[in-house]
């Protein structure tokens, strides 16, 4: 029985049932919002302010100024520069980060290590020394520093040491990667300690800085998941560009090759080298022969500057996912790391030990290398001794024998060219000297013009597009012909040797090439036919002109080039076959008559001067002659072209001759013209009447505010538009047919188009949502970039690099020369080598202001005329600074010592660093300090001599006369000159009068007299405060560390201070005598007696009045007391007294100390009483506090039992 199959429901699409379902469902669908809007309803207007700050606030913060992007489209490796403390992993984090990259090991990491981290990020890997220099000069190049502490031990001067060195150059991204966690035994203490370096670490850097923790190791490196996400945070990571690196080019060199002659070596070991050093050139663009900066060596000029190959190439298609094995690159040149290395004049081959030794299972690459290796003969020799033998049975041929029947070839010298900025590959010829001895001063000039075309036309050398015009048949055959062609054998200049392909195109469209060989020396110019050798540019400039004017005259060029295209065919032909037949040496056949050709050629091609000053020259019978030149026996050659160049030679250029060309009687020329002038047909766009009717639809009614005037817009009406310009309403297109007056609907639909298209554009205009100020700019800023970034976009790089220098993410070659021999002999790979490109005036030494805070951490304060060494730009130079402060009066006043938490001015001898350009200064690079080492940080704020030091002198005198209030003073000046250069100066006493300077005296030399507020005495001391300028020693120590042995590249030592002088010699301070304290000696001074007037005596009250006391009388002689002399016996009485008394005073002395010591004892014996008392009756307490206790425990104990029952 079959099944019965089930009816499908269907859905109502109408009726109540279908209603109330939609309804539901758009109930449910709608928002919240709208739903229930009371419970989105503002509650707190101050909570919804607060809440809308907030979100405004944490917009603002991610703001930031926008800069444009001018990062290649291949940037340059990112720096990042390993830094830390000695032995805390450096070494060992790079060569995990490598492996993890690469797969590769690396083992002893010596200079940068570029390796290839994703499809497009490089990194260039590079361990920083514990010394400050290295530090230093790496701070400026980093992208990004990873920060190694030692958990075990916690942060290290040198961590803090380079973050204030980032600071001052320019902070690149940090991140901090903690080591040694495996020594912690205990989980609490160790993350307490991660806590605790962690906060101190944002309170260095910032608030959420990254640290990484790397917790242990497994055979020697750290853990695999660990570094990969470390590697993880490198690959991805952003870096904003820094003022210092984008505004200056520079080069962290990865290799270095020493270019010296061995034999100038040989002779002077001590001789300058020239070297080059090649590595990426990152900043900006980067000009040969510019002005560089080496840290640690000096400044030099670039000898050479070219771009090479990239050794560590991103890869070429970016559709996988991850990159391959072959792709992981790794280059390491100072570590021996690099494989096959390209030079500009070498090949550099790294054939590792181990593998040359296995000779048995050698490769076809191996075996390749080798027989490189082991080759006893140049290439050169081999090719002169070797012979060719053409067709068989004939005798070979060998190098002698061609260059027998050949020209001699041009030799190249390099030119300098300080105009473009180019190295210029000048051809000479051996014959050429000679030939210009005979030449007229007409061929001089002539020749100065024909090398300014040459000159010209040598910059666009490089073009090899085919022009668009040709059509695509000819240009399949000239791109086939041009494969076969090969280099000119002789040209007229470098230009042709080295001829664009668009000029060889329309040479050979011309037809004008010999029919014998398609490498003959003629040059074929667009105009000037087979007689000229003139620049390509103006070629095709005086073709389109003379192309125009044939145009306008008539219109038979049209069928003239039809007619000869077929011609220029054929010729294309019969040449493909003369390409074909040729034999191959057939094109050195008659080379010398060929040069002669040409060169009487070049004679001639130029515009005769003679002619076209004077009018009348002698014409030159060959030129009719060549004029019928036959090709191939069969055709002759037209040349127009060539007829026209001496017509416009001939013609007067300072009249002017109408064009008569144009028959202007006809009506069809009149009309031609007729819409150019005011009274003609003019678009719709352009129309004024048409305009205005426009301006009256969209607006329409409008009152003057000011007058209250009403101005009505004209009615629609045939009349009103007949006036207004007939039929000229609007012409938006030529081609739709004009709207009729009359319909107004149409009009009407017309009108609300145009205000519909004006609001949206004023929509588009004000209505932009979010957008702010912000996104503005910052669009600006990225269509800014986009141009930038197509300027140069399909312009090959030899061209570019003419034009706008070497950009950023070339590998450059950079030849030095001039370098000392010390750089080269004392080389070493752990010191960074920077090439810090200079700007127009950084080269120049002068005096710099500066503002300069001491390091609140350095321990000693800094004093004026102390050496320091500072780190200015790319340069550490030693120079002595002059402290100075700004007094209210702008007076810059001298300052022995820097204050102690206050900026202050600094003057300097040193090089020219643009204004707002951070410095840093230590006191010494040698070795490591226990304190920390940074002394000062500041900036420069001037570059010129505009602030004048002064510091305090202080001339003293003493009056030599007084009379009232004026005095003379002597011992202040030498001569009356001095005087009249301080006459009116103020001047001041020890005790506070002052006064003024008048007039020199006479005699003696230097006196002057002085008038002050009260009168002097000739006990006091004049004094004149005055200000002395102070002069900026001009001293300027490069610091060159780089050029020490090995091993001591951190003991530079320049100029030491006189404290450090002094304890090195063992010199003690001789203290200055004026300084010492000497003896006050002090006249004692006599006063008069006090006179009161007898007036004011009786004013005054008793006790104040002067008593009349009388002299005491002398003592009569009678009343004075007379000398008792005593006898003997009494004198003996008196000793034996005496003595009894000192008896007495002896024994009650005795008896006093011995009652005192025997007092203390007995007091001594009733303390012990006393405490032994106390220890007893304590006891006792205790026992008594025992038994109640006991009983009180009892009592408890009885009264939880209840009462007993007896």
């Amino acid at each position: 029985m079959e099944a019965k199959v089930q009816k499908k429901h269907q859905r109502k699409h109408s009726g109540r049932k279908a209603e109330k379902k939609s309804r539901k469902q758009n109930e449910q669908e709608s928002d919240a919002r709208k739903r229930n809007p009371r419970a989105f309803a503002v509650q707190s207007a101050v909570r919804m302010a607060r809440t809308f700050h907030r979100t405004q606030d944490l917009k603002t913060k991610k703001h930031h100024i926008p800069l444009v992007d001018r990062t290649p489209l291949e940037p340059p490796p990112i720096v990042v520069v390993v830094v830390g403390p000695p032995k805390v992993g450096k070494s060992t984090l790079i060569r995990c980060l490598i492996k993890n990259f690469t797969r590769q090991k690396l083992s002893d990491i010596r200079g940068p290590v570029t390796i290839v981290s994703g499809k497009k990020r490089r990194i260039t890997f590079i361990e920083s020394g514990s010394d400050i220099s290295s530090m230093i000069d790496l701070a400026k190049v980093a992208d990004l520093a990873l920060m190694l502490i030692d958990a075990s031990f916690g942060f290290e001067m040198e961590t803090f040491e380079f973050l204030n060195i980032c600071q001052v150059h320019g902070f690149p991204r940090i991140m901090g990667v903690l080591t040694h966690l495996d020594s912690f035994k205990n989980n609490k203490v160790l993350s307490k300690t991660k806590k605790r370096l962690k906060h101190r670490f944002w309170t260095e850097v910032y608030q959420g800085a990254k640290l990484f923790y790397l917790s242990g190791m497994v055979y020697g490196e750290y853990q695999t998941q660990e570094v990969k996400n470390l590697g993880r945070f490198i690959s991805v990571m952003k870096f904003r560009p820094l003022v210092w690196q984008t505004s200056h080019p520079y080069v962290l060199a990865d290799r270095m090759e020493d270019l010296t002659d061995p034999e100038t070596i040989r002779q002077d070991p001590k001789c300058d080298r020239t070297v080059s050093l090649y590595g990426y050139l990152r900043g900006t663009y980067m000009k040969n022969k510019s002005q560089v900066h080496i840290p640690g060596v000096g400044d030099f000029a670039v000898g050479d500057l070219s771009f090479l190959p990239d050794p560590c190439p991103l890869p070429e298609t970016l559709k996988k996912r991850a990159l391959n094995e072959k792709e992981r690159l790794l280059y390491a040149p100072m570590a021996g790391v690099g494989g096959v290395v390209y030079d500009k004049d070498a090949v550099y081959i790294d054939m590792p030990g181990g593998h040359v030794k296995q000779q048995d299972n050698a490769g076809p690459t191996t075996e390749l290398v080798q027989s490189l290796i082991g080759t006893h003969a140049t290439l050169d020799s081999k090719m002169a001794a070797s012979k060719v033998s053409l067709f068989s049975g004939t005798a070979a041929l060998s190098q002698d024998d061609v260059e027998e029947d050949s020209m001699q070839q041009p030799t190249e010298s390099h030119v300098w060219d300080p105009k473009t900025h180019r190295e210029r590959r000048k051809a000479v010829f051996t014959g050429e000297e000679e030939e210009d001895d005979h030449d007229d001063d007409d061929d001089d000039e002539e020749e100065e013009e024909e090398e300014e075309d040459e000159e010209y036309n040598e910059e666009d050398e490089n073009e090899v597009e085919i022009e668009k015009t040709d059509p695509p048949m000819k240009r399949l055959k000239l791109e086939q012909r041009k494969e076969m062609e090969e280099t000119p054998a002789f040209a007229d200049s470098d230009d042709e040797l080295e001829k664009s392909e668009d000029d060889e195109e329309d040479e050979e469209e011309r037809g004008t090439g010999n029919g014998d060989s398609g490498h003959c020396s003629e040059d074929n110019d667009d105009d000037y036919g087979s007689e000229e050798a003139e620049s390509g540019t103006e070629d095709d400039d005086n073709k389109e002109i003379s192309d125009m004017e044939e145009d306008v005259a008539s219109g038979t060029n049209g069928q003239r080039s039809k007619a000869s295209s077929g011609q220029e065919e054929e010729d294309e032909e019969e040449e493909d076959q003369s390409y074909s037949t040729a034999g191959s040496l057939r094109w050195k056949e008659g080379l010398a008559e060929k040069a002669a050709e040409v060169f009487l050629r070049q004679q001639r091609a130029a515009p005769n001067l003679r002619k076209l000053v004077y009018g009348t020259v002698v014409e030159e019978e060959e030129e009719e002659g060549e004029e019928d030149e036959e090709v191939g026996g069969l055709f002759r050659v037209s040349r127009p072209e060539k007829g026209k160049r001496r017509r416009a030679d001939g013609l007067d250029c300072s009249r002017f001759e109408p064009d008569d060309s144009h028959d202007w009687e006809q009506e069809e020329m009149l009309a031609s013209i007729r819409d150019c002038f005011v009274t003609g047909k003019w678009e719709g766009n352009t129309d004024a009447a048409t305009l205005l009717k426009e301006d009256d639809e969209i607006y329409g009614d409008f009152e003057d505010l000011e007058t209250g005037e009403v101005h009505k817009a004209p009615a629609n009406n045939d009349d009103d538009d007949q006036a207004e310009g007939g039929s000229d309403l609007d012409h938006e297109d030529e081609e739709e047919p004009q709207v009729k007056v009359d319909d107004t609907e149409a009009q009407k639909n017309k009108r609300l188009e145009k205000k519909k298209r004006l609001k949206e554009r004023f929509d588009a205009e004000y209505d932009d949502g979010d957008a702010t100020y912000f996104d503005d700019l910052k669009e600006e800023m990225h269509k800014q970039a986009e141009l930038n970034r197509a300027e140069f976009e399909d312009v090959d790089d030899e061209t570019r690099v003419q034009y706008e220098g070497f950009r950023p993410g070339m590998y450059v070659r950079l030849e030095i020369p001039s370098l000392p021999c010390e750089f080269v002999t004392n080389f070493d790979p752990h010191y960074p080598i920077i090439l810090g490109g200079l700007g127009g005036s950084e080269g120049n030494v002068g005096y710099l202001q500066m503002r300069l805070k001491k390091h609140r951490w350095h321990s000693k304060i800094l004093k004026t005329r102390d050496p320091l060494i500072l780190s200015l730009g790319w340069r550490r130079f030693q120079t002595i600074p002059m402290y100075h402060i700004e007094d209210h009066n702008g007076r810059h006043r001298l300052l022995k010592y820097t204050p102690e938490h206050m900026h202050c001015g600094a003057s300097i001898w040193g090089p020219i660093t643009p204004q707002g350009t951070g410095f840093l200064a230590v006191q010494s690079v040698s070795g490591t300090q226990a304190n920390f080492r940074i002394a000062a940080t500041g900036v420069v704020l001037d570059l010129d001599k505009s602030v004048t030091i002064v510091k305090k002198l202080k001339l003293i005198g003493y009056p030599c006369k007084i009379f009232k209030n004026t005095s003379f003073v002597q011992g202040m000046f030498n001569s009356v000159l001095e005087v009249a250069k301080f006459e009116g100066a103020s001047v001041r006493t020890v005790s506070g009068i002052k006064g003024q300077i008048k007039k020199a005296l006479r005699t003696p030399a230097g006196a002057f007299r002085a008038t002050f507020e009260d009168r002097l005495l000739m006990s006091d001391i004049v004094f004149l405060r005055s200000w002395y300028p102070v002069t900026v020693p001009r001293l300027y120590n490069p610091v060159t560390s780089l050029l020490l042995p090995a091993g001591q590249k951190d003991t530079w030592t320049g100029m030491r201070t006189v404290g450090q002088l002094k304890h090195d010699l063992g010199i003690r301070n001789q203290p200055n005598q004026d300084s010492l304290y000497k003896p006050v000696v002090r006249q004692p001074r006599k006063f008069n007696k006090l006179h009161i007037p007898k007036e004011l005596q009786k004013a005054l009250p008793f006790k104040s009045k002067p008593k009349q006391t009388q002299p005491k009388a002398r003592t009569p002689r009678d009343l004075q007391r007379p000398a008792v002399i005593r006898e003997p016996h009494e004198r003996k009485v008196a000793a034996l007294l005496s003595a009894l008394s000192t008896v007495y005073n002896h024994k009650k002395k005795a008896s006093r100390v011995k009652q005192h010591t025997a007092h203390k004892e007995f007091l001594k014996q009733k303390d012990r009483a006393e405490e032994e008392k106390m220890r007893r009756l304590k006891d006792v307490k205790k026992k008594m506090y025992q038994l109640m206790g006991q009983k009180e425990k009892k009592k408890q104990k009885s009264s939880l039992k209840g009462a007993s029952k007896d």
